[in-house]
């Protein structure tokens, strides 16, 4: 070990499975195992009395004991109505991901034999600012300072050696992970050392757990029609159904055939799935993946023959069904020459590099400043944000847009309203994230009030207000008063969100559980 280690590490904070990665003294990115010898981390958590065990054993433990474990929290990020209970605590999204991330950063630095202090963490593209806010909380939380969040297709892009290229590359990443789904279009230029977003679609909710419940689903029918009844409703059978489902789902990416055995209540039924009838239960999640990439590609008005290169990352994407739809679309065979569960982990640390690099460039090893010290990296809103106004010569309430999606960040836009009423002395600004003038159909993502008016004036009184995206994609609103000269900035104050007295609690008592 030298004398100058890297401080920050990157993480693929993921729906199924989690990694850790670093930059070694060569500038090379590499995986750093956790305390079990493996690359991957299951992200699952089982609450076993007063132990919190993270892993493998917990995803092994949903079968025995599936109400005292916890998979596939990150579906629920950035929703303030869910959260577990365990020994008199409310423990949101964030709290149970925060778990995952304590126990990838004491694995690392029990294998590294030093602290590390900082961490990138990749997210979906397609998150929103509730969202991103929800995973910055819960690096936080276990003990790191968040330098960046960088989404999972440009951490991908960057691993497959996109930064590498030769030629100027018009290259689409396909990100179809355990839980969330993202395809980004982006340029490689300057011989990969400028790497340029251009356009970002997603669903948070398709993933390959979706694939599991199609082939659950085919074994509860065969099983209702031999049996009667449902086995699902015996909670450990469910999850060992799940576990088998999950076994199927790998084997028929490599067979024609496999079979499942269902038991429940005594009985049992062995149900052989076919290849065929896998895809055929899957083509209508496919079929939105491949609707995502057509809106992608026309967002960004580019043809389907301008695309250079297809990279796949996400462990679903080993699905032959998956890569039969890419090469049908594109004419191409699609670029997996990463191990699809762990490219965003290693872009991700080369992230972390850069970003070490930009503020203690003294303690970066020469070799690693060389290698991707000039790397740029430009990355995109993935949501149009606005905030609610009242449409002119009428009392209707819409959603103002101010910074549209796709647009490059960081970004600010301002934009002048007027006030509504006689006296008015103060403005709720409501923030939404979306892509309608209906803010129904948007996402209010928190709001404040602009207070200290000066009393007595007529309506029509300009208020100006300020957007800005960070680079992490979090969004930061300044308001003032023209007038008056009296103003408001603010983060976003969220729901979801917890305060810095809320973290350091939360800190205090993540110190006290006994994590393995």
């Amino acid at each position: 070990m030298t004398d100058k280690k890297m401080l920050a590490v990157g993480i693929d904070l993921g729906t199924t499975y989690s990694s850790l990665s670093i930059v070694n003294d060569h500038g090379e990115p590499e995986i750093v195992t956790n305390a079990e010898g493996e690359r991957l981390t299951p992200s699952a958590v089982f609450f076993d009395n007063d132990v919190v065990v993270v892993g493998e054993i917990a995803k092994e433990s949903a079968v025995t004991s599936p109400d005292k474990v916890i998979v596939f929290s990150k579906r629920e990020m950035g929703n303030p109505n869910w959260f577990f209970k365990y020994n008199g605590n409310r423990l949101t999204p964030p709290d149970i991901s925060s778990l995952i991330l304590k126990k990838l950063k004491k694995d690392a630095e029990d294998t590294l034999g030093y602290s590390i202090p900082y961490a990138v963490i990749t997210v979906p593209a397609y998150f929103d600012d509730n969202r991103r806010r929800a995973t910055i909380t819960a690096g936080e939380i276990a003990g790191f300072t968040v330098l960046k969040l960088i989404n999972e297709p440009t951490a991908a892009a960057i691993a497959f050696g996109a930064q590498k290229s030769s030629a100027d590359e018009t290259v689409l990443v396909y990100d179809l992970g355990g839980g969330t789904f993202d395809v980004t279009l982006m340029r490689v230029e300057d011989k990969g050392q400028n790497i340029r977003i251009i356009a970002s679609e997603g669903d948070h909710q398709l993933g390959g757990k979706d694939f599991d419940d199609s082939i659950i689903r085919f074994c509860v029918e065969q099983f209702v029609a031999e049996h009667q009844f449902d086995p699902t409703e015996d909670a450990a059978e469910t999850q060992q159904l799940r576990k088998d489902a999950e076994k199927a789902k790998k084997e028929l990416s490599v067979r024609q055939r496999t079979t499942i055995l269902v038991r429940a209540k005594g009985h049992r039924s062995q149900v052989v799935i076919q290849r065929e009838q896998f895809d055929e239960a899957i083509k209508p999640k496919l079929d939105t993946t491949a609707a995502l990439i057509r809106s992608v590609l026309r967002s960004a008005k580019v043809q389907v023959q301008e695309v250079d290169r297809v990279l796949l990352t996400g462990g679903s994407t080993r699905i032959p069904a998956v890569r039969e739809q890419l090469r049908s679309m594109f004419g191409k065979e699609p670029d997996a020459s990463v191990n699809p569960d762990e490219a965003v982990s290693l872009g991700a640390a080369i992230v972390a590099a850069l970003e070490v690099i930009k503020v203690k460039k003294e303690e970066v090893q020469p070799a690693v400043i060389e290698k991707i010290g000039s790397l740029q990296i430009t990355d995109v809103i993935s949501h149009s944000i606005g905030i609610e106004a009242i449409a002119p010569g009428t009392s209707q309430k819409i959603n103002s847009i101010l910074i549209k999606k796709n647009t490059p960040i960081p970004v600010d836009v301002s934009k002048e309203f007027v006030t509504q009423m006689q006296g008015q002395t103060g403005i709720k600004i409501t923030v939404y994230q979306g892509e309608f003038q209906n803010p129904a159909l948007c996402n209010p993502i928190g709001d404040f009030t602009l207070t200290g008016l000066p009393p007595n004036r007529p309506p029509g009184k300009k208020v100006r207000v300020t957007i800005s995206s960070t680079n992490n994609g979090v969004v930061e609103i300044i308001a003032r008063d023209i007038e008056s000269g009296i103003e408001t900035q603010t983060k976003v104050d969220y729901a979801v969100g917890q305060s810095t007295n809320q973290i350091s609690a939360k800190k205090l008592w993540m110190q006290s559980q006994l994590i393995e």
